[in-house]
């Protein structure tokens, strides 16, 4: 079995020993074994550190990111804004119908208005010209 302290993991990742242990702390404690206030890792909780690391953070000595995580992070991105422009032009779409509904409105408010000021107009009749007239 081979075991690695938290120190001697950091070194070999080339990250801070606090990434490393933030994810010791995430380990089941049968993965890790304490010695004399020492911390030790398992190798099956050394891969799991590993996967969760360099999946993580750039390559030290290129400064990129592994190739799958960056297409990963494109198709990921690219179903996002597929997903945002369909509720995009849906929410447009309401408010083109909206704006037309209240134009409706407005155009059938004015025209009662304006028929109710030409049934005002008309002079009123007397009972006598209502019946003979």
């Amino acid at each position: 079995m081979v075991k690695k302290t938290i120190k001697q993991l950091a070194d070999e990742l080339n990250v801070s020993k606090d990434k490393v242990k933030y994810q010791v702390r995430k380990l089941p404690s049968e993965l890790t074994i304490k010695e004399n206030g020492i911390t030790y890792i398992k190798n099956t909780g050394i891969e799991i550190i590993k996967e969760n690391i360099q999946g993580k953070i750039p390559n030290e000595k290129t400064g990129e990111l592994p190739n799958d995580y960056l297409v990963n992070q494109l198709e990921f991105f690219q179903k996002e804004l597929e997903k945002k422009n369909t509720q995009i032009d849906h929410l447009q779409q309401l408010l083109e119908n909206q704006q037309i509904l209240t134009k409706q409105t407005l155009d059938e408010k004015k025209q009662l208005e304006l028929e109710f000021s030409e049934l005002k107009k008309e002079e009123p009749k007397s009972w006598f010209r209502r019946i003979f007239g």
